[in-house]
């Protein structure tokens, strides 16, 4: 029965970036940089892992070029933070265990110079998300101050620029 009036939904709870959204964004896109890499450089030895980061590396783009956008929805930075986690577990269990798919399943592979800088950028985009979330925004302050903006681009650049260098091996 319809009543003529518009049932109202909750807004997602927004939280506010301004001291941790350069840092967050820069440190999702240049994961998703490096997974991207990977996809061509693995795509020529399986479709499935090429395509694996290629998915990886485009969904932490998108997270990179969301974070820019205003007002931020809390639901979406924990998804993506608990996204980063997986993708770090899977890195750990790939170094000590073995990859679980793809024609090398069960093989343990090598750690590399950009993988591992990938993987420490989403245990570190992670972190600074559990900050924003769980205990503020102001807890970041010092990540939008001169030094703190500097420090982030230097970071990202410098990480960019070894994991270009490094490579990977198979």
């Amino acid at each position: 029965m319809a009543t003529g009036v518009p049932l109202e939904r909750a807004a997602p709870r927004s939280v506010s970036l301004p001291n941790g959204g350069l840092a967050l964004a820069g440190l999702a896109a240049t994961a998703g940089v490096i997974h991207l890499v990977a996809a061509i450089e693995h795509g020529g030895i399986s479709w499935m892992l090429g395509v694996f980061f290629a998915l990886v590396g485009t969904g932490q783009l998108v997270v990179g070029w969301w974070i820019c956008r205003s007002p931020q929805d809390e639901r979406m930075l924990k998804l993506a933070a608990v996204g980063s986690v997986l993708v770090a577990l899977l890195w750990v269990f790939s170094r000590t265990t073995g990859v679980p798919f793809g024609p090398d399943a069960g093989k343990v592979s090598s750690v590399g110079v950009a993988d591992t800088i990938a993987t420490l950028q989403e245990l570190a985009f992670a972190a600074i998300a559990a900050v924003v979330v769980w205990r503020g925004e102001h807890r970041l302050a010092w990540l939008s101050g001169a030094l703190g903006v500097r420090l982030t681009f230097a970071v990202l650049s410098l990480t960019l620029f070894v994991a270009a260098l490094g490579g990977h091996e198979h």
